[in-house]
């Protein structure tokens, strides 16, 4: 199983998240724990847990926005999953706002984005080795060499493109051994949400040794066949209007619900708060 953690809960944090890293706090958004950290404290995090050895408990990093604070409302399995995740970053800079308004100076935004290259770097004295699985047919490929070109030096692992669908017992059994006997240290997973989380609450247990990321659309914005939001509009926690602008048929519907409902997780969470 993933590794229990003991970690004292936050005066805000509401519900244990049980799998979290025992050196960070976090608190509590809709149930939801948000780590209190920034970019350097992932990376010290992951390192604590690589020098435990290829024996440590498989476990995975979240890296959240509102839309996935909303969808845990609604999901079960969803919510169980940023319980038994080692950190959950506010990907989100709507998630570090709120942390700072809290009393969390420590919070930062930190993107899935741009942990992937980050990491790559950090882990380079170390010999860290990153497999790449998921995206498109020859995206995690692509991002492999582009990684490896940003990052010279990088131990890259493997890279793999999931099937479109669920992988059975006998392809979940092949697929971890796969990834065993390549010494994966980092696995990142370029999935959609909330299907990468699931899919790494799913299959971290059977990895030990493996810290999975979860980074969603960061495979595409890396190799710029995606186009991330202008560092402005990131800045001021518009990246989401960014991308409806863009996509305004697939995502205009979906943040019509979102954006309402996760103001009102806010507003709820900020009147349960127990008063000094």
């Amino acid at each position: 199983m993933i590794l229990s953690a003991s970690e004292p809960l936050c005066d805000d944090a509401g519900r244990h998240a049980w799998g979290h890293d025992p050196e960070i706090a976090h608190y509590a958004l809709g149930g939801v724990p948000i780590s209190i950290t920034d970019m350097d404290g992932l990376v010290a995090a992951l390192g604590r847990r690589l020098r435990r050895g290829p024996g440590t408990p498989g476990t995975f990093v979240v890296f959240r926005d509102a839309h996935g604070v909303v969808r845990a409302q609604d999901d079960p399995d969803v919510m169980a999953a940023h319980d038994a995740a080692m950190l959950v970053c506010a990907d989100g800079r709507p998630l570090a706002w709120i942390g700072r308004l809290r009393g969390h100076k420590a919070i930062d935004q930190v993107p899935g984005i741009e942990s992937v290259e980050v990491v790559c770097r950090a882990g380079l004295a170390e010999g860290w080795k990153h497999f790449f699985l998921g995206g498109g047919p020859g995206v995690a490929e692509a991002l492999a060499r582009e990684m490896a070109r940003r990052a010279p030096g990088l131990a890259v692992a493997g890279h793999e493109t999931l099937p479109y669908r669920p992988l059975d017992e006998a392809e979940s059994d092949a697929l971890h051994r796969r990834i065993q006997a390549a010494g994966t240290q980092i696995l990142w997973i370029g999935l959609s949400t909330p299907k990468q989380e699931l899919f790494m609450h799913r299959h971290a247990p059977f990895l030990p040794g493996t810290i999975a990321m979860g980074v969603g659309a960061a495979f595409d914005v890396n190799l710029n066949t995606i186009p991330r939001a202008p560092a402005a509009m990131t800045r001021l926690g518009l990246e989401w209007f960014y991308r409806l602008i863009r996509e305004p048929r697939r995502l205009g519907r979906r943040y019509a619900t979102v954006v309402p409902r996760f103001l009102s997780i806010v507003a709820r969470d900020r009147g349960n708060r127990a008063k000094p």
